[in-house]
Formats: C-alpha cells, sequence, structure tokens
C-alpha cells in the first residue's frame, strides 16, 4: 500500500506519511506497510481514513472493452471517467 495515496487527509489530522508508514510528529510508527503487500494499523483515525472510499480517473471503455474516445464537439471529455475504488485492510 502507498500511503502517499492519502497523504492530504493524514496530514489534515496532523500525521506524517511516507510511501511506507505513517507516524506522528513524535515517531510514533500508527501504520506500516507489512512484506506481504498488505498493511498494519494501531490508531482507529488512521484506519478510517485508510479504509475510505477512493475515486481514481480512468480511460472509459465500450461494453467491448475498447476505449471511448473524446467528442470533440461537446464540453465534457467523454474519454475519461471516474471510478470508485474501496481500499480496505487486506
Amino acid at each position: 500500500m502507498n500511503f502517499e495515496d492519502y497523504k492530504e487527509p493524514l496530514e489534515e489530522c496532523g500525521y506524517l506519511v511516507t510511501s511506507e508508514n505513517v507516524t506522528t510528529k513524535m515517531g510514533d510508527v500508527l501504520a506500516a506497510s507489512d512484506p506481504y503487500g498488505s498493511y498494519w494499523c494501531t490508531d482507529s483515525k488512521v484506519q478510517e481514513i485508510l479504509s475510505s472510499v477512493v475515486t481514481k480517473k480512468v480511460r472509459a471503455r465500450t461494453k467491448s472493452g475498447h476505449f471511448v474516445k473524446d467528442d470533440p464537439t461537446t464540453p465534457e471529455n467523454e474519454a475519461w471517467t471516474t471510478k470508485t475504488i474501496k481500499q480496505g485492510n487486506k
């Protein structure tokens, strides 16, 4: 897990964030990646933020899996869409 994906909400709560862990300003580790690709967490507030829903911008696809191209006559870009991803403790 890359904790930098949650950097803004974690830093608003006063935590220090790196790609490998989340710490307090005193240096106490509250969450970190484990060697198996998952993560561990000891703080309920951090866990709440890490398990929140994340939206990601992805290319739009047709039913057959091909990319959708943008229609230049419309103001909206049809080639991109947002996808919600539920992130949580693995």
